[in-house]
């Protein structure tokens, strides 16, 4: 059957773009069964719709006004009602609300009329989206809502209803350690020019719940590559919650990291850190953005700026820069679980929050006060690199950081040679232990007098025996901080 039956039922929780839309199924000769709010809203427009209890008969309450017989025979079997506009109470837009309100939220009849009209797609057409009243209008009116039409309408309210099953189950079970199903509960955000490459192909997806956190104040369209590398931007900024900090990204991980008395310092020495790989760079702040620092920022070509706030004072500063993406982000939108997919699957794991609570010194000598700060500093930014990776720092400042390796000498051999212009007071933190000793003499060469990394290899004691020869303190972690 290619052609619909001209009836039919609407239930919208969105009301948005409604009227129009009943209005031109009327001229078309469709009779109207709706919903309680939507018959009066109907009603009060001059359209007429038969209120759903009148055409079930039935006297049934708010929670089960459309699960009858009569309509679920009407969609699933007979086809006889040909059209159904649903969507759904809006429990994703909800916040902070009592579990017994959230209870009321979720939609029942909705789902199961979406669905059924979906699964019967060769006799009904199913719509859940305002979006697409003017498209399947047109298609009517042109007797172009064919089975092809429905067919691609019932896989888009397939995956609606699948999405909004998947926030309820978020909501009532926040711990993914503790689900068996993994289900993602966001929808299209920011649609992206390409991915990692021009040929692939990329959108932004987000949480409704989370949308209003993630803003952009300006600048060119935001890329694929952006959004990666902003996030580990501000993770890296965020990682540092009573200090003013600033890192600096290029290819998702940091090439530059500092702290500052004020912003402007931060941003400064962040920079300073390594200023040729900076060059088209993303910065992250981990303070509202001030009027000072945005003056510095603009001197310079950055791709993305984010921070949790903007002044507008730097706001109009940082404008000036037409194509600078401005990108605001609520911290909370920093998930507990990250994933990636695989071989068809999901893995899912606890994000990296541990944090250095004691450390275990191993050498002969301890580390002075300096060294202490210093290594602190650097355990919070290698975290953040690829590893394998090594972090070369000063107190409060990155000076050289080698990321990415496949060995770990290589990455204490570029992290070196990145800080050439230092002679003394570096320390040295590595994600992972020291397989051997050639590690511990490269960064002695470099200046490097104190390391942190996490121990635990076969040779941790020929590791230690190399810094007491040099006159090195170092200490385990006995934590390790891969990041793949």
């Amino acid at each position: 059957m290619s052609k619909i039956k001209n009836k039919a039922l609407i239930s919208v929780a969105n009301k948005e773009g409604i009227v129009e839309f009943a209005k031109a199924l009327k001229r078309m000769g469709f009779e109207i069964i709706a919903t309680g709010g939507t018959q009066k809203l109907l009603s009060d427009n001059s359209i007429e719709a038969i209120k759903i209890s009148d055409y079930t008969g039935g006297s049934e309450s708010e929670r089960v006004k459309t699960l009858s017989q009569r309509i679920a025979k009407e969609i699933l079997e007979t086809g006889d009602i040909g059209l159904v506009v649903c969507n759904l109470y809006p429990f994703f837009a909800q916040k902070d609300k009592p579990l017994e309100e959230m209870i009321e939220l979720i939609d029942i009849g909705g789902v199961t009329l979406i669905r059924a009209a979906a699964k019967n797609y060769k006799k009904v057409c199913v719509v859940h989206d305002p979006n697409q009243y003017e498209y399947v209008i047109g298609a009517l009116q042109k007797d172009q809502a064919d089975e092809n039409l429905r067919l691609e309408l019932a896989k888009n309210a397939f995956d609606y209803i699948a999405w909004y099953d998947a926030i309820i189950a978020g909501y009532f079970t926040p711990d993914f350690a503790s689900r068996r199903y993994f289900a993602a509960a966001a929808e299209r955000f920011i649609p992206l020019r390409y991915g990692e490459n021009p040929h692939q192909k990329a959108a932004f997806y987000l949480n409704r719940i989370y949308q209003d956190g993630f803003k952009i104040h300006g600048g060119k369209e935001i890329s694929y590559n952006n959004i990666l590398d902003a996030d580990v931007a501000f993770g890296t900024a965020i990682e540092f919650t009573e200090e003013i900090a600033c890192a600096i990204i290029k290819h998702q991980t940091p090439c530059g990291v500092a702290l500052g008395e004020n912003q402007p310092e931060a941003f400064e020495r962040a920079y300073m850190a390594d200023s040729l790989s900076a060059f088209g760079g993303i910065v992250g702040l981990n303070r509202k953005l001030e009027p000072d620092t945005a003056e510095l920022i603009i001197k310079h070509f950055f791709e993305v700026i984010i921070a949790p706030a903007y002044d507008e004072k730097a706001l109009e500063i940082l404008h000036k820069k037409k194509n600078l993406r401005i990108v605001e982000l609520d911290p909370e939108l920093i998930e507990p679980m990250v994933y990636r997919p695989v071989f068809g699957g999901i893995l899912a794991q606890e994000r990296d929050l541990a944090d250095l609570k004691d450390w275990e010194v191993v050498t002969k000598r301890p580390p002075d006060d300096y060294e202490t700060a210093a290594l602190k500093f650097a355990w919070k930014v290698v975290k953040w690199a690829k590893s394998n990776s090594v972090v070369f720092a000063i107190k409060g400042r990155t000076v050289g950081i080698g990321a990415g390796q496949t060995s770990r000498v290589g990455a204490v051999e570029i992290a070196l040679r990145q800080s050439v212009d230092r002679s003394a007071g570096i320390v040295m933190a590595s994600d992972a232990f020291f397989p051997f000793r050639d590690g511990i003499d490269t960064a002695a060469k470099g200046g490097v007098t104190a390391v942190i990394q996490p121990g635990g290899s076969k040779r941790d004691q020929e590791v230690i025996d190399a810094c007491n020869e040099q006159d090195m303190a170092m200490v385990f972690t006995h934590l390790r901080h891969f990041r793949h």
